[in-house]
């Protein structure tokens, strides 16, 4: 009984060693820019790979190859850091990605939803709104801007401020119908103006 009490230990000990050894990433992040796509990871000082794969997936769909690091990867003295431009996301959908390290195992999976602002500047999902929805625009600098909500007469209905790309919007406590709205940055000058549906 020792014996054996021995042998699982041994297999525990082998396993994670191996979970530990493929631990070959100090950092691993995506961003978006201008509808791109951009991956930075650095590879931790002393661990090497043979090639780099980069995999994309989305709305569930099976991960495919969008690009590749070819020779080997890392060094054996310093940690070092790569970076990929994902060019042609897939627009309004969520895009996951993976790096697989050629020896080393693969990556934790990342991801974000790119959002295509329409002609128009602006992005409303979902629309019509029913209780919450948020209302996307174009703020690559994160500056202050503000949304407007008016009601078909020109009252003023809400007002929202945000320095993200997008608004929050809350409709729960607002009646069924057509309202009209502004976004305007922080110098009053107007980015997008258009129409949105409450509809509960």
């Amino acid at each position: 009984m020792k014996k054996n009490y021995s042998i699982l230990l041994l297999l525990f000990i082998t396993q994670f060693a191996s979970a530990q050894h493929n631990s070959v990433l100090d950092n691993f992040t995506v961003n978006i820019f201008s509808g791109k796509v951009l991956l930075n990871w650095i590879i931790t000082s002393g661990s090497t790979c043979n090639g780099i794969q980069i995999y994309r997936s989305t709305d569930g769909k099976p991960f495919v190859e969008i690009g590749s690091i070819a020779g080997v990867c890392g060094s054996t003295s310093s940690p070092k850091q790569y970076d990929f431009t994902d060019v042609k996301p897939v627009k309004n959908s969520i895009n996951c990605y993976r790096l697989e390290l050629g020896g080393n195992g693969t990556s934790e999976v990342l991801s974000l939803e790119i959002i295509d602002i329409a002609a128009g500047g602006y992005q409303i999902r979902p629309n019509p709104v029913s209780t919450n929805a948020k209302i996307y625009f174009d703020n690559n600098k994160k500056e202050e801007h503000q949304f407007v909500l008016y009601n078909l007469s020109g009252t003023i209905v809400t007002t929202i401020i945000t320095k993200e790309d997008f608004f929050d919007f809350n409709a729960i406590n607002l009646i069924s119908g057509l309202y009209l709205f502004a976004i305007s940055n922080d110098s009053f000058t107007e980015k997008a103006r258009g129409r949105i549906l409450v509809q509960h």
